[in-house]
């Protein structure tokens, strides 16, 4: 969300990785409500509550109040709709022109009116300008015609090719800066999805990240519902046919990208998720008598509450020892004191652990007593991979942010105008956290920085800002894109009670002082 909002302050055509909705839309939320969490916050409230009342708007219509209130129940029993609204993200403005391009090709199949289709034209551009994978609905749409031979027809309807062109009107603005940009998202995206990871070592957490995050209850219910719906699947304007062909499609695609691709997210099974939920309400009405619906309904609920509930436990508070432990570090050490000859021995024996309490075990048996009792606390803090724990990284910003305008302003260097950090995510959410927002750079990406070139943060000067346990990488990489000395200012430790959530170790360079 914070990387976003970097983008937003910095509004562009498009941008590297993505289209410009989400960074236009942050824009409109923090001029009304500023650059405050609440804002943010409020914001993806306001855009998830939205996505529902559309659906609901939609389910009203085809199915009455009934069908569309238990369809209601079901996508606020989903983990993603409840706990997946706290950030704003990238989804939300796509999801809603999803949404609204699904009830209009309903209705045109209800009512085979070509306005209908323009309607869609304006939907599926705005959702293209939302995320690239708009695209899979012109391709379902397409599957769908294909699929029934009273529609085969239609493929040759020219208003079908107008709404294309519309949505591809609208979606200009994308291609002019990635012509300009030597197609760099198309580029991206494309290796994203087709290369990168083993054969099929992404697809089961693929799969069981999005039976969790949509509960396994309602995956089992949905394909119970297309086998409920098996009849009305067979006529091309049911409302179920077009919605199960829409639908379903993505995730399939979605599934065989996993298998090749390196990066495959749960949440991009939304889209059948909440399309299978719009006929399932109504056959959960039909087929089950009221105890029994409500039943399965509070069942649902409950699921979602014990999911939520452990997820937001284990990030105040761990519910048991994990976290990844891999001493990179050495040079922190070093300059810590620690001997050259116990360096050597973590060295030669360096090991990687998934908990404190096997780690612990690790140094006791390549370490003497006198070593474990001197350094065994500072090695496993600095081999400590907090970043790992994508719950971790959720926590105490503010906090750390404080911290660091602190640090720098001891070091006479309140207002900077540069962060740059190896990974963009971690300058992204310190320059919202810093009262003068310096703009951040991404070693890791440079592609991504629009507003901070390279040439520009060499001249201006900032800070350097490195995790603990990746530091000594992280600035081997600066030294090599910038060609500039760094000077230590020192380091930040954000703890939760006794847990260290975060340790950053900060540096100058250039002109920093503004």
């Amino acid at each position: 969300m914070l990387d976003h909002w970097v983008w937003s302050r910095y509004l562009s055509l498009s941008y590297y990785e993505h289209p410009p909705m989400i960074a236009w839309l942050i824009r409109g939320i923090t001029l009304i409500g500023g650059n405050t969490e609440t804002a943010l916050e409020v914001g993806s409230q306001l855009m998830t509550t939205s996505i529902i009342a559309l659906t609901y708007a939609g389910t009203l219509r085809l199915y009455g109040v009934k069908g569309a209130l238990v369809t209601l129940l079901i996508l606020c029993s989903m983990p993603y709709f409840t706990l997946g609204s706290i950030f704003l993200h990238i989804t939300q403005p796509f999801l809603i022109f999803w949404v609204a391009a699904l009830f209009l090709l309903i209705r045109f199949h209800q009512q085979p009116e070509n306005k209908w289709l323009l309607w869609i034209g304006i939907a599926a551009g705005f959702g293209a300008l939302s995320k690239y994978i708009m695209l899979l609905f012109y391709i379902g749409l397409f599957l769908h015609l294909l699929l029934y031979r009273k529609t085969r027809k239609e493929i040759l309807n020219p208003w079908f090719y107008a709404a294309g062109i519309i949505s591809l009107t609208i979606f200009v603005p994308v291609l002019l800066w990635n012509a300009q940009h030597d197609w760099i998202s198309f580029r991206w995206q494309l290796g994203k999805g087709t290369s990168g990871a083993d054969f099929g070592e992404n697809t089961l957490a693929f799969t069981l990240g999005h039976l969790l995050l949509f509960s396994p209850l309602w995956a089992l219910m949905g394909a119970l519902g297309i086998w409920w719906v098996r009849d009305h699947l067979a006529h091309a304007n049911r409302p179920e046919s077009v919605i199960t062909v829409i639908s379903i499609f993505p995730l399939l695609f979605f599934t065989l990208m996993s298998l090749k691709g390196t990066i495959a997210d749960p949440h991009w099974a939304n889209l059948a998720y909440l399309g299978i939920a719009v006929f399932l309400g109504n056959e959960l009405l039909w087929r089950f008598q009221k105890k029994t619906l409500y039943g399965l309904l509070a069942l649902g609920i409950l699921i979602n509450v014990g999911l939520t509930g452990t997820v937001v436990t284990h990030a105040l508070n761990p519910l048991f020892d994990w976290m990844p432990y891999e001493l990179k570090n050495y040079d922190y050490l070093q300059s810590k004191g620690l001997p050259e000859s116990t360096l050597k021995t973590l060295r030669d024996k360096s090991e990687r652990h998934l908990s404190a309490a096997q780690y612990k075990a690790h140094l006791s048996k390549i370490l003497t007593e006198r070593q474990v009792e001197q350094y065994a606390e500072l090695i496993q803090k600095t081999a400590m991979d907090v970043a790992a724990d994508r719950l971790t990284r959720v926590l105490d910003w503010d906090k750390t942010g404080e911290q660091l305008q602190q640090l720098l302003e001891q070091n006479g260097a309140p207002k900077i105008a540069y962060i740059v950090s190896r990974e963009y995510q971690l300058s992204a959410a310190l320059s919202f956290y810093l009262p003068f927002h310096p703009w951040s750079h991404s070693i890791e990406k440079p592609e991504r920085n629009l507003w901070s070139p390279i040439a520009d943060v060499k001249k201006g000067g900032g800070i350097f800002v490195c995790e603990l346990q990746e530091c000594q990488g992280g600035i081997a990489d600066f030294y090599e894109h910038f060609e500039m000395p760094l000077n230590y200012l020192g380091e930040i430790e954000t703890r939760r009670k006794n847990r260290m959530i975060r340790n950053l170790q900060v540096y100058e360079f250039g002109a920093v002082k503004i």
